[in-house]
């Protein structure tokens, strides 16, 4: 039902009136093995869309990520958590997903095997394809 907040790792949601979406990946442990945070496919709309990710590392740490359209990378980065002025800094990227795409965020500590807690939002206006062919 649309109009819930659900956090799982493969929910894209759409609110009551089907003008925006959001998924929520609630907390994700993320260690030195690729982890999965968030999955899921879109439907004949196109989202206009912010990803945000969080975590609470206290200590010297690179965490990459990677956004995936199709099983294809469109998206890679990495932060170098310095010191503990970084804690929970949120990582912001805005990304058009087009329709019919599954979209996967995935997350690694590159310098530690210890896990830290994560959180990935995606939040989005929501499109529709425009009409194709002549009128009458």
């Amino acid at each position: 039902m649309s109009g819930e907040t659900v956090t799982s790792r493969n929910a894209l949601q759409f609110t009551n009136d089907n003008k925006n979406a959001y998924a929520f990946s609630g907390e994700v442990d993320i260690g030195n093995a690729t982890t999965t945070m968030l999955e899921f496919q879109t439907n004949s709309e196109y989202l206009i869309s912010k990803l945000q990710i969080m975590n609470g590392t206290t200590s010297n740490e690179d965490f990459k990520y990677l956004v995936f359209f199709n099983n294809v990378i469109v998206a890679r980065w990495h932060f170098l958590y310095a010191s503990t002025t970084h804690q929970s800094m949120p990582n912001t990227l805005h990304l058009t997903i087009p329709p019919f795409t599954t979209v996967k965020i995935t997350g690694r500590n590159e310098t530690s095997s210890t896990g830290r807690d994560h959180t990935a939002v995606i939040t989005a206006n929501v499109g529709m394809p425009q009409r194709v062919g002549n009128e009458a």
